[in-house]
């Protein structure tokens, strides 16, 4: 496909010679087949299926359906699935939770709700697309239109420009839809993704660890080697949308990708999003870069280390200010063996510091060999009392280049680190199983990460957007979904469409409760659960005259 025609939305060879196409949701027009007698296509129990009732009406709404449709497979002349079946059907593995690729004929295949909606029909589903190793086959039933194997194959041939490009336009599909409009406060951080050394493309890191030798006291330390990946991922705190990121061998220097992430991050924002702050770890210390943030007009919080003259400097500087003070109390126990506790926390914070010689450009920073050298200014907020805990040394210092009248600031926002870690790389990793790729290679680890990333992404503007349909977008954050975390959220939706089935009549789909069919049908029912009011209220709703 051309540029010009991906611009254009125009649909690709493929789609109009396979007339591919996704199941509309269409209640009231399946509910009037329904009540007319006409005959059905398929009836299954909704299952998984839930999970993608409004999920797939807003990705269509949002543009982003459009998208996975344009995808292509690199050098591939002749096709007997369309591409994009092959990455719905990846997107659905991430969705519904499937750890192996081995497990995907039982947990998706066979479902045959879930195979409509996407495009296959029953024939495929039954029979699949060919008949190759029939003659082998001898007890073991075919599950779906194809193998686990042919999935992996096929999805894993996707370049890493193609997935790096789908990504960001992912995240620029939510700036139009008003996810992230406002100044925005980010994180950027890594994490591993360990192989077995057997892995093609691979990183290697070596590492050291204590280990217990028998008959001494003491420990020694070995070397060890470490295989896999690193994902890098620039998140937005407050809505835990990420907006930026990069799959890198897991011996690759972090710090060099600080100032291109944050970068992609920006354009994919666009001018109504525009990054105010950002909080990142000791591993992308580096004055050069920090000194480019500070050019672009992002406020930085990152903690310092310990032997730099800085940190020194703000520790000795500290000792002469008096502490700004916070107090929280917090309760423990239940009724006679309830207490509370006070927390303190003393912090202090340091104006002008200009003994970190690196921050700053190029053509400055070449100099600061000589003695008449002065750096440029930097502040710093020193905690002497973190929730009563003492400091092991002089006190942790975190550099800033924004204000400190009021430390506790910069010191709340360095907090929001935890968000992605514990918001993106835990979760991630389980209930996503972002590190369980579908084959042994780099490929499959560039396709899966970014697939399984921008899964997540989608799911939670999904929820986010439902959340808080009618107010504005600067107001959204995950607090609006009460700490509920993807495998809750999951479970609840198969628990609330437990009692429901799906129904397809034509091109169109109908989902209804058991009893709302029971009334379409013709069955009279003595008694209907509440919430669906009278067999009259159910006609009415989906436009039939009783």
């Amino acid at each position: 496909m051309s540029q010009e025609e991906e611009k254009a939305g125009a649909p690709s060879v493929i789609q109009e010679r396979l007339a591919w196409q996704v199941a509309r949701r269409d209640d009231r027009q399946v509910a009037q087949a329904l009540y007319a007698g006409e005959e059905i296509e398929e009836m299954h129990e909704l299952r998984e299926a839930g999970l993608l009732d409004e999920f797939f009406a807003f990705l269509e709404e949002s543009g982003m359906l459009r998208l996975l449709s344009q995808q292509e497979l690199p050098g591939v002349q002749r096709v007997v699935i369309p591409t994009v079946q092959f990455v719905l059907l990846y997107l659905l593995k991430v969705l519904v939770g499937a750890e192996s690729m081995n497990e995907l004929p039982r947990v998706l295949f066979s479902n045959v709700a879930l195979m409509e909606l996407i495009g296959f029909n029953a024939h495929q589903i039954e029979q699949g697309f060919t008949r190759r190793g029939e003659s082998q086959r001898k007890s073991k039933k075919k599950q779906g239109p194809l193998t686990p194997q042919c999935l992996a194959d096929n999805i894993c041939k996707l370049s890493r420009e193609q997935m790096e490009r789908r990504f960001n336009q992912m995240v620029q599909l939510l700036v139009k839809r008003g996810l992230l409009a406002g100044k925005r406060q980010v994180a950027l951080d890594g994490s591993q993704l360990p192989t077995a050394p057997t892995f093609a493309g691979a990183g290697k890191l070596k590492q050291t660890r204590s280990v217990k030798i028998k008959g001494q006291k003491e420990q020694a330390t070995e070397e060890y080697y470490v295989y896999g990946f690193k994902v890098l991922v620039l998140i937005d705190v407050p809505t835990r949308l990420p907006l930026a990121m990069k799959v890198v061998p897991i011996q690759e220097y972090e710090g060099r990708w600080l100032v291109p992430l944050l970068e992609q991050a920006r354009h994919n924002l666009g001018e109504g999003g525009p990054i105010e702050s950002i909080v990142i770890d000791r591993g992308y210390l580096d004055g050069a870069d920090l000194w480019q943030l500070h050019k672009l007009g992002v406020f930085f919080v990152i903690r310092s280390k310990a032997g730099m003259a800085v940190t020194a400097d703000a520790q000795a500087l500290a000792k002469g200010e008096r502490a700004q003070v916070r107090e929280l109390r917090v309760g423990h126990g239940h009724g006679k063996a309830a207490s509370e506790e006070v927390l303190r926390t003393e912090l202090v914070g340091i104006e002008g510091l200009t003994s970190y010689d690196a921050y700053g450009d190029s053509e400055q920073t070449k100099f600061a060999h000589r003695r008449d050298y002065t750096g440029q200014s930097l502040n710093a907020v020193v905690v002497r009392r973190w929730n009563n805990r003492l400091p092991s040394a002089e006190g942790a210092v975190y550099l800033t280049n924004g204000e400190v009248s009021d430390p506790f600031v910069p010191f709340d926002r360095y907090d929001a680190r935890s968000v992605i870690e514990n918001g993106l790389f835990k979760e991630g990793k389980y209930p996503w199983h972002l590190g369980r790729f579908p084959k042994k290679s780099e490929a499959a680890v560039i396709v899966h990460v970014h697939f399984t990333v921008l899964m997540m992404a989608l799911t939670t503007a999904f929820r986010l957007w439902h959340a808080q349909p009618s107010k504005g977008a600067a107001s959204l954050s995950t607090a609006l979904l009460g700490g509920e975390g993807t495998a809750r959220w999951r479970q609840r939706l198969k628990e609330e469409n437990r009692d429901k089935v799906i129904i397809f009549v034509g091109a169109a789909y109908g989902i209804f409760h058991l009893a709302e069919l029971a009334v379409l049908s013709g069955l009279r029912l003595q008694r209907l659960p509440s919430p669906l009011g009278s067999r009259q209220d159910i006609l009415l709703r989906f436009g039939i005259s009783p």
